[in-house]
């Protein structure tokens, strides 16, 4: 599988993974920041963007994840640190779990820890919307359809600021429209059917992130990895940001990552910025997590 990507910049390599129906430009903000400052690489990952679809008639976040770490030996990158959003987060954590020697730090955005964490969960996902019922509705669907379909349940159920900005939602917009309608179904297979990954198969450390506005079960599963393991975590909430909060509020996101990075010794290959840490709880919106 050849995956569109694009890479830009020296030093560490940081890859930035989509979630679920965009793509790589959900990361734009990101792209144009962390290329001054490290190796940053962005994928479209299978079905998604300008990467091609398959003939497999059901997707697993092993599929992306192995589709992935392929990318990363054609490239010769042996070490990276990996930043995932939503199903990214999926990926990210998928390769952490099976590849651990790959991985020197994870940036989890938005992350789901499984989608059968609890019994809530387990009866939601078997019962109320099994996977044979969300197949079959999506293979009926048109992709206009079921990006209207899938805006108005996030609506009803969380409102627009789970969602995020008028931009982020008209971004995500953008993006699901050039899904082919053959893989609706199948991305959704995978983000159905992940389950829990050992995060402790390596020594990587791990900083998880939430828009304040992002669903409860998100935080919830956020703060579940965060203590399952231990002093290796971080949780950073964002105010006034969705569940895309890398995109609703770039420059905060930017700076928090830059230097968590370098708190864990994944340093930039030059020094033409530095951040001063102490103006970071004066930005407007917000809340800054404690820095550990």
């Amino acid at each position: 599988m050849k995956l569109h990507y694009n890479i830009s910049g020296s030093g560490e390599t940081l890859i930035f993974l989509h979630g679920a129906y965009v793509n790589s430009e959900i990361w734009n903000y990101q792209y144009a920041y962390f290329k001054h400052h490290y190796r940053v690489l962005t994928v479209d990952l299978r079905g998604h963007g300008r990467s091609p679809s398959s003939e497999l008639s059901e997707y697993s976040v092993a599929t992306f994840g192995e589709d992935l770490m392929h990318l990363l030996d054609d490239l010769e990158i042996k070490k990276s640190a990996i930043c995932g959003l939503s199903l990214g987060s999926m990926v990210a954590q998928y390769v952490a779990a099976n590849y651990p020697s790959r991985v020197k730090a994870l940036v989890l955005v938005g992350a789901t820890a499984s989608l059968r964490l609890n019994l809530y969960e387990r009866i939601i996902t078997t019962i109320v919307f099994p996977k044979w019922v969300a197949m079959k509705l999506f293979s009926k669907l048109n992709t206009r359809s079921f990006m209207k379909v899938s805006f108005f349940i996030m609506w009803f159920m969380l409102g627009n600021k789970w969602l995020g900005s008028s931009d982020t939602r008209e971004k995500i917009r953008k993006s699901i429209i050039q899904v082919h309608r053959s893989e609706l179904k199948k991305i959704y297979s995978a983000v159905h059917s992940f389950r829990k990954q050992n995060l402790n198969s390596g020594s990587y450390p791990i900083l998880l992130i939430n828009g304040a506005f992002d669903s409860p079960v998100i935080h919830r599963h956020s703060r579940y990895i965060t203590k399952s393991v231990s002093t290796r975590g971080t949780h950073y909430t964002l105010e006034g940001a969705g569940h895309a909060c890398n995109h609703d509020q770039p420059l905060i996101f930017n700076e928090w990552v830059k230097v968590w990075l370098e708190k864990n010794s994944i340093l930039p290959y030059n020094s033409v910025y530095k951040l001063d840490e102490t103006k970071l709880d004066q930005r407007p919106l917000v809340k800054l997590g404690q820095l550990t």
